[in-house]
């Protein structure tokens, strides 16, 4: 399947899934990700991770960065997979470029499924956030201060597809990558912690060691650039 089309799918399940949940009374723990925001999350940190590895994988001429942008790529693609067989989401019309929202594209496509699910994107990403501290620390890694929005995450992709490639590119996908996967770090451990869906739980739980392996090795990759400030 193409991978706006898992990302439609995925995106569409979360106001069925959202329902679901509610019908049968199952309650949010207090603190953590509701399960329509964390799908929304998941999706939109998912994409963006994969799309700048794309386009890494492309264009780069480090060895190091190429090999790194295709086991991203493959990462995230098996992760939208496993959500979407998993939520079993019918396909949803995806709304034109009027309907895009705030948040562009992504922020269009997440708006409706995160209302049904009766929760805030802004609310979701302070809850992230703030869960994340303790999820992050208790596996070692700094957790993120804050979460990128979806303008955000475009305007970066934005960026690095309209760079050369060269030492600088390299960098900034570095970088990128590196606050996107602590994000991701934050977003999936948080749920695999105090998630309300057990299926989730574990497919979130599963993505963690992946990510955590990514983190040193975008780590290694940083400091062997010598710390390269993007410009």
């Amino acid at each position: 399947m193409h991978r706006r089309d898992i990302l439609t799918t995925m995106l569409g399940a979360t106001a069925a899934l959202a329902l679901t949940r509610t019908a049968i009374a199952q309650v949010t723990p207090a603190g953590a990700i509701p399960t329509g925001a964390y799908l929304q999350m998941a999706t939109a940190g998912g994409l963006f991770l994969e799309n700048t590895a794309r386009d890494a994988h492309e264009k780069t001429t480090n060895p190091m960065v190429r090999k790194f942008s295709r086991a991203e790529v493959i990462e995230q693609v098996n992760l939208s997979r496993k959500i979407s067989a998993y939520t079993g989401g019918a396909p949803i019309p995806a709304p034109g470029p009027a309907a895009a929202g705030p948040g562009g594209l992504i922020g269009g496509l997440v708006a409706a499924p995160v209302a049904v699910a009766g929760a805030a994107v802004n609310t979701a990403a302070g809850v992230a956030g703030g869960v994340a501290g303790g999820v992050a620390g208790g596996l070692g890694v700094a957790s993120p201060q804050g979460m990128t929005t979806d303008a955000q995450k475009a305007q970066i992709l934005s960026q690095l597809t309209g760079m050369p490639p060269g030492p600088q590119y390299d960098a900034t996908f570095v970088n990128a990558s590196l606050q996107g996967h602590q994000e991701a770090l934050g977003i999936h451990g948080s749920y695999a912690q105090s998630g309300e869906d057990p299926g989730l739980r574990r497919i979130a739980r599963g993505a963690l060691p992946l990510i955590n392996l990514h983190i040193a090795q975008l780590t290694r990759m940083q400091a062997r650039m010598g710390g390269q400030q993007p410009g």
